[in-house]
């Protein structure tokens, strides 16, 4: 089948029936809209997933368990432990049961979390956090993490809930600005594609 481009960003395709044409200018504009929705809402987006991440290992396995509901809380428990080495003597316990997340790694979502959701209403005036600061606030948790690991020193829970917490810090200001920038270039091209394709 021959594509034969015609002005701006409309074209004619030789052999297809005009329903087929329609449903494909259709879905053309679908997908645009979506990802303009995206490029428009991306921190409410980023954010709910932070809340959903957190929430999961720290207050939903506990509370699934305290409810008897262990399988569903097993899974969840499970699937962090990709992430997470879960040690009962480095995790904290609500009601009685095991969250799903150690001391630092709570930290750091929870931080992430805090962190995404008090941006908002600086994310037009924030300015990017530069990144040897980024790397600065990053190395207390790197150096509490690696001495206790080789066995130097052993952590505590304060220790490893403030180095996370500034790391979570780090994150959110180093990327979020940059999020800002590139996903308004890149909506300004959805707007102008979509307008294209609905003129």
């Amino acid at each position: 089948m021959a594509l034969n481009p015609t002005s701006g960003h409309r074209a004619s395709y030789e052999g297809i029936s005009p329903r087929r044409q329609a449903f494909n200018r259709m879905l053309q504009r679908g997908i645009l809209r979506a990802f303009r929705f995206g490029t428009d809402h991306w921190l409410l987006i980023v954010n709910t997933v932070a809340a959903i991440v957190f929430a999961l290992p720290t207050l939903g396995v506990p509370l699934l368990r305290a409810a008897g509901l262990e399988l569903p809380a097993d899974i969840i428990y499970g699937v962090y432990g990709f992430t997470c080495h879960q040690m009962p003597s480095r995790s904290f316990s609500l009601f009685g049961e095991q969250m799903a997340l150690c001391h630092r790694m709570s930290a750091i979502h929870g931080a992430f979390l805090a962190f995404g959701l008090l941006y908002i209403p600086f994310r037009r005036r924030m300015k990017c956090l530069p990144a040897w600061l980024a790397a600065a606030y990053s190395l207390p948790m790197a150096a509490d993490g690696f001495t206790q690991l080789f066995g130097w020193r052993e952590s505590t829970w304060e220790l490893r809930l403030l180095t996370g917490s500034f790391f979570g810090l780090a994150v959110v200001w180093y990327t979020f600005p940059h999020f800002e920038l590139l996903l308004g270039i890149l909506n300004r091209q959805l707007r102008s594609e979509l307008n294209a394709s609905e003129g």
